[in-house]
């Protein structure tokens, strides 16, 4: 089911959108596939009845964002980032996960009013001490 040029895009969280566009299907229905973490995934449902389409589903590409910020701190018990930025689309409420290596959650999301404030673990406090140890000079026993 592919979706033709004019397409109305209506955003409910950061990620889960509701789409509809005019298609030739009279009764067709068919899940959303997308190829994550080299796995292939439903990320959503579409439902075609009369020519007309609607589809839910987890879509990233659509929600762009603008003015952001990120700072990373913190040395004693691992390292942090946190940052923010706006989203172009109107987003009113959503929360979400931020995930790491091998799909482990580091993190989360919460967006207000399409500004979103994100916080997230870089590293532990023991892969900062090794990361010291190998480097040696400044990031050594002279930065403890």
């Amino acid at each position: 089911m592919t979706a033709p040029g004019h397409v109305r895009v209506f955003p409910l969280t950061a990620q889960w959108y509701l789409t509809g566009w005019r298609s030739k299907y009279r009764l067709h229905a068919k899940a959303i596939r997308a190829h994550v973490d080299d796995r292939d995934r439903i990320i959503g449902f579409a439902a075609s009845v009369l020519g007309y389409t609607v589809a839910l589903g987890v879509f990233v590409g659509p929600c762009r964002t603008t003015r952001a910020w990120f700072r990373d701190f913190g040395r004693r018990f691992g390292r942090y980032t946190i940052g923010g930025w706006r989203t172009v689309r109107r987003v009113p409420v959503s929360t979400g996960w931020v995930f790491g290596g091998k799909g482990t959650r580091v993190g989360c999301t919460v967006t207000v009013a399409s500004r979103t404030l994100m916080f997230a673990k870089l590293a532990t406090r023991a892969e900062v001490r090794a990361h010291r140890e190998h480097h040696g000079g400044l990031h050594g026993k002279a930065a403890r």
